[in-house]
């Protein structure tokens, strides 16, 4: 039951449906389309009943024509009966003509007369819309038509009785308010539109507009009497001052005393800030420009200002004490961090030697490494030479035995033909030709050059041809470059792949060196970083400390340039500069923290706030996103426990949902464990006015009054929803349960008699007639009765099964033992807790809401039982319901 009941109410309410910002002629233009769309369907049914409403009309012309000299002497004579015939025919106009202003009509004098004055007859056109909200009160559409034609024709008494019974039905229309208050000073006096206007803001206390024409009304009437005009501007911002829209009235309540009385003006200023308005930095901001353009004698009085000044000194000097305290916290700590960076320092730089010792025994060992491969190649060079030496040796041994073998082989054999004492001349060999012949053995293969080597290496003194020895000479040259090179590209491999192992330990050496680096700059940074943000910590100590002046800008004056040693002055005159400032900033610092707080209460409404379109009352259903801006608004308010803002909201919220049950139950429920009296208050309103036909706030209401003892009351809620929606089956077992529960069994039994005897429907009086016997038998304990009953109805329709079977039950076990309640309501928990489906769970919780209906004792357990079955099973019977319905409507 506490859910948000989006479901269209069943009977209408309105409101003009004028927004905050239109004017009365817009209003008065919309409802003129209104009117326009429904003229022909009254026109319609008013042609139904035009000759008889004529008929009566000529009588009563008639009638008011003879006495009209005896009621009244100065009213005009009454138009002839043809005029008066042609103007009922007349299609009503909207437009409101205009009119000189009447004499003023004695009421008193009229009331007194027995007989009635034209005021009093209404016209056949009033009388036609008459019938037609008579017929159907929920039409909004023939009300505000009624009301345009009894403004149009001016009749003070149709006005009232008009404007009274509408505004009893929809209380929340401020338009119509106002348009009756109007016509109350049109027709009567200004007295009478301020008691229309006192019933107003009573009905309707959150409307700024009603407000803001009511303070218009008094400014106007009472033009230069102060207190009855701050009166009224009292009045209002107590009632709807903490309403969102409400800072125009403050404003202009502002501005007033302004020209008033200046020294009020601080005060109702701290008053207006204080609440959570719309635009609050606006109006924050005039505050301060009227608080540094506005002279000090002309804002708060002498009395104030030595306030502000001890109050400024005190401040001046806690501040001084927190401002040193806290310089000297910062001196440690920056002393605590230049220690600590110094600390720092060292490490980095014990790293550093650290890396650059292992950096330099790493290049020692290198170095050492090289040397020693350098020896090596030297003596591996060495021998190298000393083996090439041997082999020279050999090799010139070895030309030297081939020689002698040639020079004895040539003794040995002369040529034929020659004489061998003749000696035969040696072969002439140019320079030119060895050159030639070296030329062309450079041109061979080197492999067969090494070769070759190798072939002279192995067996040089097996050499048979025979060569020269420049030949020989220049073989074993060659043969020793070849060794040279060799060694020489050895050598130069190695040297190679020292330099990249040199490389590679290089790059290890520079990535640590960068490692190293990178750590020192990081923690350099760091220091950097700690240094500057406590330099910035001293520069802000002032600022820091000062939250309040941060918050209104740099237009407060900074208190170091007050001289706190000057003495407090005599008269307002006296005030040096350095005071005046003073004052000044006091003021704003009294101010900065409830600026804070307002600006961050309005951080988290605003979305909220701004989800409301539709602020005002009306008939018109609202967006389900309304509803649910209304819903989520409300939840965060309640969780914030501030009671006073809470009812506020949900006073607003009831203006424009105040046809959702809901939203009237949620509002009780808050209301209940606060203030009883006002809960009981918020019943009434809500089912006498806005609900009038929905039963679960009546029940709800009359339990809750049953509860604490006001047992009329509860007799009164339950009469009014019986009497708007009679034949309910919840509501008639609840006025017998009532009755049953405070002891008043015989009528209890007469309620569920009355039910049998007004029912319709022979499921449904048979059903009452099962109830009326249980309740003789169990509650009455009057079996006889009970039997004697039974019989006449079974006399009556002899033929009902029902009847018989009940006959059966009552003589199988004829008690009147009244079943143990807390036992069967323990079988019900224990079926509403089991695995059934929930389809049978819903029916079980629907009987025992029955069961408690009748048997109960306690009507909490019965208010219990139903928000439970609300809860979890209503809905699924409702479905199911309709489901039935639409299946029997098919086949």
């Amino acid at each position: 039951s506490s859910g948000i009941n989006a479901e269209w109410p069943l009977r209408p309410g309105g409101d003009t449906g004028v927004d905050e910002n239109k004017t009365e002629n817009d209003v008065v233009v919309e409802e003129i389309k209104t009117v326009e769309e429904i003229k022909q369907e009254i026109k319609a049914e008013n042609d139904v009943v035009h000759d008889e409403v004529k008929a009566e009309n000529d009588a009563d012309n008639k009638m008011v024509t003879d006495k009209e000299d005896v009621v009244i002497e100065d009213i005009k004579k009454e138009e002839t009966d043809e005029n008066v015939e042609k103007k009922e025919a007349e299609v009503v106009e909207v437009a409101v003509p205009e009119k000189e202003k009447p004499e003023m009509i004695v009421l008193d004098d009229i009331n007194d007369e027995d007989t009635p004055g034209p005021d009093e007859i209404p016209t056949a056109e009033e009388r036609g819309f008459w019938k037609a909200v008579d017929d159907n009160p929920n039409d909004f559409a023939s009300w505000t038509y009624l009301l345009q034609v009894v403004e149009k024709n001016g009749k003070l008494k149709q006005i009232q009785k008009a404007f009274t019974s509408f505004l009893a039905l929809y209380p929340y229309c401020y338009g119509y308010w106002k348009k009756y208050a109007d016509q109350m000073k049109k027709l009567i006096s200004n007295e009478a539109a301020f008691e229309v206007f006192n019933d107003a803001v009573v009905a309707i206390p959150l409307s700024v507009d009603l407000w803001t024409y009511f303070i218009h009304f008094i400014a106007e009437w009472k033009e230069g009497d102060e207190s009855e005009i701050r009166m009224i501007y009292r009045r209002a911002v107590e009632a709807c001052g903490q309403e969102y829209r409400s800072d125009k009235i403050w404003e202009a309540y502002v501005e007033w005393e302004k020209q008033t009385d200046k020294y009020k003006v601080l005060g109702l200023y701290k008053e207006f800030l204080g609440c959570i308005v719309q635009r609050h930095q606006y109006h924050f901001d005039k505050f301060r420009e009227w608080i540094f353009f506005t002279p000090v004698k002309d804002m708060v009085t002498m009395e104030d200002i030595k306030v502000l000044l001890a109050k400024h000194k005190e401040e001046a000097e806690r501040r001084r004490k927190e401002t040193e305290l806290k310089r000297l916290e910062e001196e440690e700590l920056a002393r605590q961090l230049a220690v600590a960076a110094e600390e720092q320092r060292k490490i980095v730089e014990e790293e550093r030697l650290a890396a650059d010792a292992i950096r330099e025994e790493k290049l020692k060992e290198e170095e050492k490494r090289r040397e020693e491969e350098r020896l090596k190649e030297e003596g591996q060079r060495a021998a190298l030479e000393a083996a090439n030496k041997e082999e020279d040796v050999e090799m010139e041994g070895a030309e030297e035995d081939v020689k002698m073998d040639d020079v004895k082989m040539d003794e040995s054999t002369p040529e034929p033909g020659v004489d061998e004492s003749t000696p035969e001349p040696a072969p002439v060999v140019t320079e030119e030709k060895e050159e030639e012949k070296e030329e062309e053995e450079a041109k061979e293969d080197k492999k067969g050059r090494k070769s070759k080597r190798g072939a002279s290496k192995r067996a040089p003194a097996k050499r048979t041809s025979r060569r020269s020895r420049k030949d020989t000479e220049e073989e074993e040259k060659e043969a020793s470059e070849t060794k040279e090179e060799e060694k020489v590209e050895v050598v130069e491999d190695k040297e190679e792949a020292r330099k990249e192992e040199n490389a590679a330990v290089e790059m290890e050496t520079a990535a640590e060196q960068e490692n190293v680096v990178a750590k020192e700059e990081e923690k350099e940074n760091v220091v950097a970083k700690e240094e500057e943000k406590e330099e910035l910590k001293e520069e802000n100590v002032v600022s820091v400390e000062k939250d309040p002046e941060e918050q209104v800008e740099k237009m407060t004056e900074d208190f170091t340039k007050v001289d706190m040693e000057e003495p407090l002055p005599d008269s307002v005159d006296a005030l040096t500069d350095r005071q005046e400032a003073a004052v000044r900033e006091q003021i704003l610092l009294d101010m900065a923290p409830v600026h804070e707080q307002i600006l961050a209460e309005l951080e988290e409404v605003s979305c909220f706030e701004e989800g409301i379109k539709r602020p005002y009352f009306h008939v018109k259903e609202l967006e389900r996103i309304q509803l649910k801006n209304w819903k989520n608004y409300l939840n965060l308010i309640i969780e914030k426990k501030d009671t006073a803002r809470t009812i506020i909201l949900f006073e607003r919220c009831l203006i424009a949902c105040a046809f959702y049950e809901g939203f009237w139950i949620k509002y009780v429920g808050f209301m209940a464990e606060i203030d009883e009296e006002e809960t009981s208050k918020i019943y009434r309103r809500a089912c006498m006015i806005h609900l009038v036909k929905k039963p679960q706030i009546h029940l709800n209401w009359a339990a809750f009054e049953e509860k604490r003892g006001h047992l009329e009351v509860a007799r009164e809620a339950l009469d009014h929803i019986e009497t708007n929606l009679a034949g309910l089956i919840a509501v008639t077992l609840r006025r017998a349960g009532l009755e049953r529960r405070s002891g008043n069994m015989q009528q209890g039994a007469d309620i569920l008699k009355g039910a049998i005897d007004t029912c319709r429907g022979r499921e449904t009086r048979d059903y009452w007639i099962m109830k009326y016997v249980a309740y003789m038998q169990f509650n009455m304990c009057d079996l006889e009765k009970t039997r004697e009953y039974l019989k006449e109805q079974v006399e009556r329709a002899q033929r009902n099964k029902r009847l018989y079977m009940k006959m059966l039950e009552v003589e199988r076990c004829p008690t009147t033992v009244t079943p143990d309640v807390p036992n069967v309501i323990e079988v019900f928990q224990r079926a509403l807790t089991s695995s059934l489906s929930v389809e049978d769970k819903a029916g079980f919780s629907h009987r025992r809401l029955t069961f408690l209906e009748e048997f109960g004792t306690d009507v909490g357990m019965i208010i219990d039982a139903y928000d439970d079955h609300n809860r979890n099973y209503k809905s699924l019977l409702e479905e199911k319901k309709r489901e039935r319905e639409s299946s029997s409507h098919s086949n």
